[in-house]
């Protein structure tokens, strides 16, 4: 089968031939970028005339490799690309050479980089690999322009696409929802792992010592947690005779999980930083508007005036949270963390000794949700309209997607960095499989690669297939140090078990505007957060009234800064979704 040189056109046909654009297009990308203060997409080279190869016809001579240009983000940690075991690995098996063009490490300067080749006449790759260094929007600003190849077609065709066709339907489905743009098209390769630890990282710990010490039950809801906070208050759980305890703590500027207002926002309404959507998954709602909100913050109020939550939750930077933390003498009863590195040494630290996870809280209407973050499959690789080895380039970005393929990429050689030999597996387990939620392990890494400087992997970067079970089925052995059941680092299976299954059954995908929309929106996409996040501070301390004269004036504030056309744009590009 030939694989035709295509591109699709506004409207969604197809039509023949290269990349050339007509200046009009040319002109109104151009000014579509100026307007939204990005590099210019200009001037794209010209197609090549020649049909692309076709590679997958019995009667082509396939004895002499072909070359693929490839543009690559390069890693600090892989030591050598031209001699790589992957390298090696990719070429013997498609029968090809590969021409590196190195991209910066750096995502801005790729960025930059890709720009300035979008604009020249340069001789350009055919394939370019960023290491979800692209935004969406310039991602969709490079497809309409004409400069990365739409893949629709070639993505649901499984005679162009075996491997990527293959994966079970359910993750396919989200890979090519989460790429596929406002225009309609897809001009991006995914790489699809999502993992159990990243999707609910504000997970609540709960000083276990002090509950002991005061005959006190791990709480579950938000009204037992009060009570708790006050023992914990007024009873010297500590010892030191001091009342220094600190009910709740955490750090509202984290990046990942140690923001513990936002879990406890959770035991009212499903808050995770932005946007939901409603309880039939039809409409994108405010959150931050609703009266439920309003509970969570007079809750949390109650627990700020009594003294219960410290209000340097606000202001204190990650430092100050971790020294906090860290204390000679434990002072903290509850927080959120999303790694274990706030507490150095984990293992050895005694302050995290004292902790146990705990599940999310349950308000007092019932609702049990925590912060969720839907995994997004990011857009590794893309192909350059007009090359002509389009069929090539198909056929290599398929092989990513292939599972043994996959493992090479992140994990090396098979039998020297990693094994799936039974005989290897036997007698080995980890936590998942030790809480049943898996019979037993399905591939173990033997090797230290993914923390070495290295030349056998590209180190992860480009598309890959992996599902949850296939991360979380695999034991990295390469520490030399068994599963430890009795580990209390150990917690991957636990966070599963008590954190996955509390999220709202409909979840807001991260949406993919219009060039015109996002114009239309910039401003609120960046001032109404903060505001909203700078307004929880002011009612959760005091410093704005929640009385229904303070809550009003809030409201109108969010309107006059154009809450509403936020909400309708987003509507209209979730509705694309659908």
């Amino acid at each position: 089968m030939t694989v035709k040189h295509q591109t699709k056109s506004k409207k969604g046909n197809i039509t023949q031939g290269g990349n050339n654009m007509t200046k009009t297009k040319r002109v109104a990308a151009m000014m579509m970028a100026a307007a939204m203060g990005t590099s210019m997409i200009g001037v794209i080279p010209a197609a090549a005339e020649e049909e692309a190869t076709n590679i997958w016809a019995s009667d082509v001579d396939t004895s002499e490799p072909m070359t693929l240009k490839l543009a690559l983000t390069q890693s600090s940690m892989v030591t050598d690309y031209e001699n790589n075991y992957f390298t090696k690995y990719l070429e013997d098996k498609l029968n090809i050479n590969i021409e590196f063009y190195m991209l910066p490490a750096d995502a801005a300067e790729t960025r930059t980089k890709v720009n300035l080749m979008a604009t020249s006449n340069e001789d350009l790759p055919d394939v370019m690999i960023t290491d979800g260094h692209l935004t969406n929007e310039m991602i969709l600003q490079l497809g309409d322009s004409g400069f990365f190849a739409p893949l629709n077609d070639y993505l649901n065709d499984p005679e162009v696409m075996p491997n990527f066709n293959a994966i079970p339907d359910e993750d396919r489905e989200d890979i090519l929802q989460a790429t596929t743009m406002a225009d309609g098209n897809i001009y991006g390769f995914a790489a699809y792992e999502p993992e159990t630890w990243n999707l609910t990282p504000n997970r609540m710990f709960i000083n276990r010592a002090w509950l002991d010490k005061l005959g006190l039950e791990v709480p579950t809801t938000t009204d037992e947690l009060k009570t708790v906070l006050e023992a914990f208050r007024d009873g010297d759980p500590n010892g030191n005779g001091v009342q220094d305890e600190i009910g709740v703590y955490g750090f509202a500027g984290g990046g990942y999980g140690e923001n513990t207002v936002d879990a406890l926002m959770n035991a009212f309404i499903f808050w995770n930083g932005g946007l939901s959507l409603s309880d039939d998954g039809t409409e994108g709602i405010a959150p931050f508007t609703q009266d439920a909100w309003r509970e969570g913050l007079t809750y949390l109020n109650e627990l700020s005036s009594e003294g219960l939550l410290s209000a340097n939750i606000f202001t204190d930077d990650g430092q100050q949270f971790k020294a906090i933390l860290n204390q000679e003498t434990p002072i903290v009863g509850l927080t959120t963390a999303g790694s274990l590195s706030n507490w150095p040494d984990v293992k050895n630290n005694k302050n995290f000794a004292e902790m146990e996870m705990i599940e999310p809280l349950k308000g007092p209407e019932g609702v049990q949700y925590t912060p969720y973050n839907p995994y997004t499959p990011g857009q590794e690789m893309y192909i350059i309209e007009g090359t002509d080895k389009l069929d090539l380039a198909l056929k290599f970005a398929d092989e990513f997607f292939n599972i043994d393929t996959g493992l090479i990429e992140r994990f090396g050689e098979e039998g020297v960095d990693w094994t799936r030999d039974p005989k290897d597996l036997e007698g080995q387990t980890n936590a998942y499989v030790e809480a049943g939620l898996y019979d037993k392990l399905s591939m173990l890494v033997i090797s230290t690669i993914w923390s070495d400087n290295q030349s056998q992997t590209w180190r992860n970067h480009g598309p890959r297939y992996a599902s949850l079970e296939m991360g979380n089925t695999v034991y990295d052995y390469s520490s030399g140090n068994k599963f430890d059941v009795n580990d209390p680092t150990q917690l991957n299976a636990k966070c599963y078990e008590l954190y996955y299954p509390k999220h709202p059954e409909y979840v807001l995908p991260t949406l993919k505007y219009t060039l015109d929309e996002t114009e239309l929106i910039q401003e609120q996409l960046t001032t109404l957060p903060t505001f909203v996040d700078q307004c929880m501070a002011e009612f959760i301390t005091g410093a704005r009234s929640l009385d229904d004269a303070g809550w009003n004036a809030y409201l109108n504030e969010l309107e006059t800064m154009g809450l509403s056309t936020w909400l309708e744009t987003a509507q209209v590009a979730y509705d694309r979704t659908k």
